[in-house]
């Protein structure tokens, strides 16, 4: 009965429509993801403001070097999640590529390109980790 349910599960998505497995390799995956230079424009923001973004609009509005670095990437979906004065969550999807796939095939991507950059403090630096 175990076995069923996911065999039943993947039959049902692989004969949908609505549903596409885009091929990606590591490399490409890897390129795709936010620069290096926005985790630490992050963190920046952190120890100038005194506080974590709360948006795009407020990162990019505090001056040029956030707004250089923030207009440069290909993704639409941002969301800032703070937790406290130490740890907060940068997620991002909805790339370009994603959606111009939508476009031509009609189709959602399964694996699509997104995930979320954990900040936190490690004694006494801020520190990332990048989540896929």
């Amino acid at each position: 009965m175990r076995t069923l349910i996911p065999l039943c599960l993947a039959l049902l998505l692989l004969g949908c429509n609505q549903f596409t497995i885009a091929p990606r390799n590591k490399n490409s995956v890897r390129r795709e993801k936010p620069s290096m230079l926005l985790c630490e424009r992050i963190v920046d923001f952190r120890l100038e403001f005194s506080r974590w973004p709360v948006s795009r609009e407020d990162f990019m509005g505090k001056g040029k070097k956030y707004y250089e670095v923030m207009s440069g990437i290909p993704y639409h979906y941002i969301h800032f999640k703070t937790f406290s004065d130490d740890k907060m969550n940068f997620t991002y999807g909805d790339h370009e590529q994603d959606r111009n796939l939508q476009k031509e095939t009609n189709k959602i991507a399964l694996n699509p390109y997104g995930g979320f950059i954990e900040f936190y403090k490690l004694n006494d630096r801020f520190v990332w980790k990048i989540h896929q």
